[in-house]
């Protein structure tokens, strides 16, 4: 079989190794689809987790249990499955035993661990069930959010992680939410998706644009452009201390990305303001929700997906995924 393994700093091979054995607690699944996670391409900046050990890459993965182990009760030979990373073991793509840029996966003491998987409802497909990760974190920082109904909103950054923000505001009701992405390409996807009116802050500026069309509040005197709350997905360098700086009292910012360099913040700010700064990692309880309604037909997320490559193109796969003027998700095929 071939795999995803990291060795070094933009050093990640796809290379030869053995079907993973498993024993009488185990399972091998066979991958079909594989997400790049944006998690991946930071591992891709900074290295391995683990200096000097090899890592396999990739969690974003849906596929189908093709052995089972004599023991395993839970799961049965033929069973379609995606992996649910936030609450496995397995430390898949991290530095486990395995990571999901692959064509066959184990995962160990399954019936201990049955949260690793969910399985896929029939009518959904192996790409759409790989995309339930990334947009449980979109849905993991919406409710971190903690939103009431007629509450106003802006996102920050349409790629994947927005996207999945952006879906879940539409699912449940949220119809003016306005997004700033520098991407044409993302742009375009966010209004596809639900987002009521998009634009790109370096031409239109942010706090011009909120106050526009939200009004302002008064602090000191000042005018401050209302919006409620502020979900951060870009990582962009200086984008929070922005918020801080025009945002009016009260707001609450959820910040779902990576930042690779430490913030400065003001902290009077933080404080006179009132301002809530509110972090979103994973998804603790999503993952069954998203797939629900991905099958359901609430969330549709087919248009996320700009790419899809085989397994041997997979260095083009990444450097595409990398480009945001050119993709959103992108999908390696491991049949």
């Amino acid at each position: 079989m071939k795999t995803a393994v990291l060795y070094d700093q933009m050093d990640l091979r796809l290379e030869d190794a053995a079907i993973p054995s498993i024993g009488d607690k185990d399972i091998l699944v066979k991958v079909h689809s594989s997400g790049i996670c944006g998690t991946d391409l930071h591992f891709l900046r900074m290295g391995p987790r683990y200096p000097g050990k090899p890592m396999p890459l990739g969690h974003e993965w849906a596929g189908e249990i093709i052995q089972k182990g004599q023991q395993v009760t839970k799961f049965s030979i033929g069973d379609r499955v995606a992996y649910n990373s936030n609450n496995s073991p397995a430390d898949m793509g991290r530095g486990g035993e395995c990571g999901g840029l692959s064509h066959f996966v184990a995962l160990r003491n399954i019936d201990d661990h049955p949260q690793s998987l969910c399985r896929i409802p029939p009518n959904m497909s192996n790409d759409h069930a790989a995309l339930v990760e990334p947009i449980s974190v979109g849905t993991h920082a919406v409710n971190r959010a903690k939103l009431s109904k007629g509450e106003t909103v802006t996102v920050f950054g349409a790629g994947p992680i927005g996207l999945g923000i952006i879906m879940t505001l539409k699912s449940r009701g949220f119809d003016d939410v306005i997004v700033f992405e520098l991407s044409p390409l993302r742009r375009q996807l966010a209004l596809e998706l639900g987002a009521a009116q998009v634009y790109d802050p370096q031409v239109d500026k942010p706090s011009d644009i909120l106050g526009a069309l939200r009004g302002h509040g008064s602090i000191w005197g000042i005018p401050h452009p209302k919006t409620d709350v502020y979900f951060e997905a870009t990582g962009a360098a200086g984008l929070l201390a922005d918020i801080t700086r025009f945002c009016n009292k009260g707001s609450r910012i959820i910040t779902i990305a990576v930042h690779r360099q430490p913030l400065e913040l003001d902290g009077t700010r933080l404080m006179s303001k009132e301002i809530s700064l509110i972090g979103a990692s994973g998804y603790p309880s999503e993952f069954p929700e998203i797939m629900s309604s991905i099958a359901e037909g609430s969330i549709k997320p087919e248009r996320m997906i700009t790419h899809r490559f085989n397994a041997e193109d997979f260095a083009e796969a990444f450097q595409t995924a990398d480009t945001a003027s050119l993709a959103a998700k992108v999908i390696i095929h491991f049949d």
